[in-house]
């Protein structure tokens, strides 16, 4: 009798732990059912061939609808799906800065693949291949194994490869006496699987992919801006030593010394600040205005990309600090007397002025704290 009581009350406790991991429909005439939602049962990624060196900038991205391997009804339309839901989870996770899929392109090989991507503009294309694919639906257990591969448009070489499986399995109910535990699929198991592949895979490509603006230390709202000016340390300006450093481990602008990075246009070969740029000064302003930077000592420097001389650029970039200055000052109602100048023209480049995206990148103006005590 005491062993059955004791059977009874370890059972009891099971269902109210098994409980609070799903949904529970307590029964009084008959037994209480428990729901589990079903899990991605997922294989380790396998990421086969893997870059050298990190890109030095964003590139353009094609990505191809996959190619269903195993012979099934409407595999190209399976294959679209599979695409866009990858697609869509990438983008979410902004693994790409620009990444476009044309869902009418039909995979004929990477040779092919490359080409239309060549024309298209596009630095790299991405195919998937789906080897193996069960789809069971709500009622019955599905799995896929996704192959991906990135090729480099200029001359076709293989760049990034990996692979990786994933499963939902459909379980019989178990029957525990005092209650039940079923495991319930979701809608579209399927999805479930390739979006959170899509997910793991993010992880190596984001490492190989150069840093976002945000990771670099840009802002364009004031809540932005006032966090990193409140993290910098105001010593030694924008570190060229320590920012080269930090791009190598991807980790540019994340010690926050150098403040906020801000995209100021100006027009060409002068320290005209655009009107474009004129919102984004306004958030700035709001910022040293606000209660956590008020009254508080700035430094604002100005940043210059490689084109022309470096005196020259050298001069530059210092009238455009002393521009964002006035700005503030007359416009922004900043006062004056709390903003120190300089620049550093050409010689604290985020990146190599290799290409338009980065030579604007380069061209920057910085603010952090003043703690030089001038």
């Amino acid at each position: 009798m005491k062993r059955s009581l004791c059977i009874l009350v370890v059972t009891a406790l099971a269902a109210l732990a098994l409980a609070g991991c799903g949904h529970v429909e307590p029964g009084v005439t008959q037994q209480t059912k428990i729901y589990h939602d079903a899990p991605v049962d997922k294989s380790r990624l396998a990421v086969n061939v893997r870059p050298k060196a990190k890109l030095d900038e964003s590139p353009q991205v094609l990505l191809y609808p996959f190619w269903v391997a195993q012979k099934m009804d409407n595999h190209m339309l399976v294959g679209r799906e599979l695409a866009r839901i990858v697609h869509q989870t990438w983008t979410g996770l902004e693994v790409f800065q620009t990444i476009d899929y044309d869902p009418q392109l039909i995979y004929r090989g990477p040779e092919q693949a490359v080409s239309v991507a060549r024309a298209a503009g596009a630095d790299l294309v991405i195919v998937g291949i789906v080897p193996y694919l069960i789809t069971g639906g709500s009622v019955d257990s599905s799995a896929v194994t996704l192959q991906i591969r990135i090729y480099e448009t200029k001359g076709g070489n293989l760049l990034l490869s990996m692979d990786q499986s994933a499963r939902v399995n459909a379980k019989r109910t178990q029957d525990w006496i005092l209650f039940t535990i079923e495991t319930r699929l979701s809608d579209s198991p399927l999805t479930e699987a390739i979006a959170s592949m899509a997910a793991d895979m993010a992880v190596p490509l984001k490492s190989w992919l150069p840093p976002t603006d945000a990771e670099l230390g840009f802002a364009d709202n004031a809540l932005g801006m006032t966090r990193r000016i409140l993290a910098s340390g105001g010593s030694g300006g924008s570190g060229g030593e320590a920012n080269s450093r930090a791009l190598a481990q991807g980790l540019a602008g994340a010690n926050g010394k150098d403040g906020v990075k801000l995209k100021v246009e100006f027009d060409v070969d002068s320290a005209r600040i655009r009107e474009g740029s004129y919102p984004l000064l306004n958030e700035l302003a709001q910022a040293l205005k606000g209660d956590q930077l008020h009254g508080r000592k700035v430094v604002v420097s100005g940043h210059a990309d490689s084109d022309h001389t470096r005196e020259y650029n050298q001069k530059l970039s210092e009238r455009r600090a002393q521009s964002v200055k006035a700005y503030l000052a007359e416009r922004g109602g900043v006062d004056a007397k709390l903003i120190r100048t300089e620049g550093f023209g050409e010689m604290r480049p985020l990146f190599p002025n290799t290409s338009a995206a980065n030579k604007q990148r380069n061209r920057r103006v910085e603010v952090r704290l003043d703690q030089s005590g001038r």
